[in-house]
């Protein structure tokens, strides 16, 4: 069965598959996040934005179903000098246990169907404590799926659906559109993609 490029470069130590350090968005706008909050990582990867949270005082929960990313955000943790609790699961069986001041999500969602991905996000905002943040980042139908993910790429979303679904949120910030990137192995991708952070506020 084909696996998706991203399992071969999470076997290697020497190379990091996206990027190093976090998203551009966690980057600019962690300082919001509440002070020493709980975090939840959902779909990690090599823990990019786990790592940097919990260096800076977060208390962070990640998981992701790639048992190769996991162990290496593990080794990336250890070396680091961070605790960080790991955890390989598939997203559309992870259940709630707690609740967290921060949940994020980056370029994950596109890989189950609709309905699956709408129920975690539906999950994460109710396991979202008032006061706390959600960043969600998402392909949408802009574009098509990239040759290579398209095998594993379940439901985009339309243009402007992401921050519909948080309509009750304040949307702290928003971003649409089209960019390209590459990865180790002279891979090269062009996506569409959606992406906000929004705080919840009590009704």
């Amino acid at each position: 069965m084909q696996k998706p490029f991203w399992e071969q470069t999470y076997k290697d130590d020497s190379v990091s598959t996206f990027a190093k350090g976090p998203t551009a968005d966690v980057a600019e706008y962690w300082t919001l996040f509440p002070e020493g909050g709980s975090v939840l990582d959902v779909g990690c990867g090599e823990g990019r934005n786990s790592i940097f949270l919990a260096e800076k005082g977060f208390v962070v929960d990640a998981f992701d179903i790639s048992k190769a990313g996991v162990e290496k955000a593990k080794k990336i943790a250890k070396e680091r000098g961070v605790k960080i609790n790991f955890m390989c699961v598939d997203l559309v069986q992870f259940v709630f246990e707690k609740d967290y001041d921060v949940i994020l999500s980056h370029g994950v969602l596109h890989l189950c169907e609709k309905s699956e991905r709408d129920l975690l996000i539906e999950q994460a905002q109710i396991h979202t404590r008032s006061g706390g943040y959600n960043a969600i980042d998402i392909f949408t139908n802009r574009l098509p799926a990239t040759p290579d993910n398209a095998p594993f790429t379940k439901s985009l979303f339309d243009v402007e659906e992401l921050p519909t679904r948080y309509a009750d949120w304040k949307i702290i910030h928003h971003a649409e559109g089209i960019f390209e990137d590459s990865h180790p192995g002279g891979i090269h991708h062009q996506h569409a993609h959606e992406r906000i952070i929004a705080k919840k506020v009590a009704n």
